[in-house]
């Protein structure tokens, strides 16, 4: 578990702070989904709903970041501030929020548009103020495996025959949204519109399909590919095979196969995790005419989760209700309100599986028993929690560099090396890795 600890800041001064540029490589911006670090200066994402999250104290933040063809959603203290439209922008710096109380405040940063409409390159966001120790984040994972319902494809439509449009297409929105927000679970999504899991939409086996393409950071990017040991989920979930069964039905041999295939793949990566299958909202026994799609479909996952189990994969199968009474979005995808209806489904069902009542939020993360910082005259100790002998720590620069490395002894006040330019202490805890803030003007 990663617990983080903010240290309160002397407010003096702030009000004329000049702007900082917090970079990617800096301990203070969490990054959300799947990104690739080139450097500390660089950070590039693609997949839908991945971005950065920055605690800081100020008054203002901007980001900068070049991601023409994409739309963005930013939050401000949990609530969505502006939605940033790059759809046919090439500016590089974009204020996020302004004119903030000169207090605490946390900004997420996260692509509503998917993989195919560009990758984003993030160098930093821009504060008139000073990087606070990252928020903890939730202790609960869920990772989903999905094509263009998963992406939110016209959600934010209300006309079914629109075509797709950036601007109407909010990852943010879906039954994977729904349901990791209801649950207070962290989620990663990795979906990709009219691609499946044996072949794509209309027939289509040149193109990859989501299993050929899950262990990729960037697309196209075969050299960069995703460590998954980074980030365990607890469950995944995969709604694929809408575009198999487009425009009529797979072979079913072949579609079972890959499906198990994909699935054995992803408990290779994550033994523990528990794997549910979905049929989506768009299968129907009536469309395409002729098909049986939906009863096509669920006899095909049936069996694969009858064969995960008996290799002792913990898999299940869930039938989402089907659209069509709460409206549609563009290109007859799923409204709003069926996303929202879908997404109780995936709660309920998850909730059970998972032996999860209620939820979790991010502040329930935060642990008291903590390292602690602790001022005397002009510098600051540390002291380990009770019970610890002794533990590695690292000191770090405003932009991520290590200055120092500390070895720390339980029961004592451990000071820490002055005019070192340290802004953060991470503590190697048996829990995880604890952050501290150094105040800045005891640097």
């Amino acid at each position: 578990m990663i617990r983080t600890l903010s240290v309160t800041l002397a407010l003096a001064g702030l009000a004329s702070a000049a702007t900082t540029l917090v970079r990617p490589g800096n301990p203070a911006i969490t990054p959300l989904g799947r990104t690739w670090l080139g450097d500390s200066t660089t950070m590039q994402w693609a997949w839908s709903g991945s971005g950065a999250r920055l605690s800081f104290q100020g008054t203002a933040v901007s980001a900068r970041l070049q991601a023409r063809g994409t739309v963005y959603r930013v939050l401000v203290d949990g609530k969505e501030a502006k939605v940033l439209d790059l759809s046919n922008s090439s500016d590089t710096v974009h204020v996020l929020a302004s004119g903030l109380a000169l207090d605490s405040h946390e900004v997420v940063l996260r692509v509503r548009t998917e993989m195919s409409q560009g990758t984003a390159t993030f160098h930093g966001f821009e504060i008139d103020g000073i990087a606070l120790a990252p928020a903890a984040a939730p202790k609960r994972r869920l990772e989903f495996y999905g094509n263009s319902i998963t992406c939110g494809y016209g959600i934010l439509d209300s006309v079914n025959t629109n075509s797709f449009k950036v601007t109407t297409q909010d990852e943010g929105m879906t039954y994977a949204a729904h349901a990791s927000d209801s649950l207070g679970a962290e989620r990663r999504t990795v979906c990709w519109s009219g691609r499946g899991v044996y072949r794509n939409i209309n027939k289509d086996t040149v193109n990859p399909t989501i299993p050929k393409l899950f262990a990729q950071i960037l697309p196209g990017d075969a050299q960069h590919l995703w460590d998954f040991s980074k980030w365990i989920p607890d469950a995944v979930v995969i709604d694929l095979g809408t575009n198999d069964y487009n425009p009529d039905n797979p072979d079913s041999t072949r579609f079972e196969k890959a499906f198990s295939d994909f699935v054995d793949s992803l408990h290779a990566k994550y033994p523990a995790a528990k794997v549910v299958l979905l049929d989506g909202p768009m299968f129907s026994d009536t469309y395409p005419v002729g098909t049986n799609s939906l009863s096509h479909v669920r006899r095909r996952l049936d069996n694969v989760v009858a064969a995960a189990t008996a290799r002792g994969i913990a898999a299940s199968h869930l039938s989402l209700s089907a659209q069509g009474d709460l409206g549609y979005g563009a290109d007859w995808h799923p409204s709003r309100a069926q996303a929202k209806l879908n997404g109780k489904e995936l709660t309920d069902a998850l909730r059970s599986l998972m032996d999860w009542s209620g939820s979790t939020s991010i502040a329930s993360r935060a642990n008291a028993t903590g390292a602690t910082l602790v001022r005397q005259g002009a510098g600051w100790t540390v002291q380990l929690p009770a019970g610890l002998a002794s533990a590695k720590a690292r000191l770090l620069d405003a932009n991520g560099r290590m200055t120092h490395r500390l070895h720390l002894v339980g029961g004592t006040a451990n000071g820490l090396p002055r005019g070192s330019g340290a802004r953060w202490l991470l503590i190697e805890l048996p829990e995880g890795v604890q952050t501290l803030a150094i105040q800045p003007h005891f640097r």
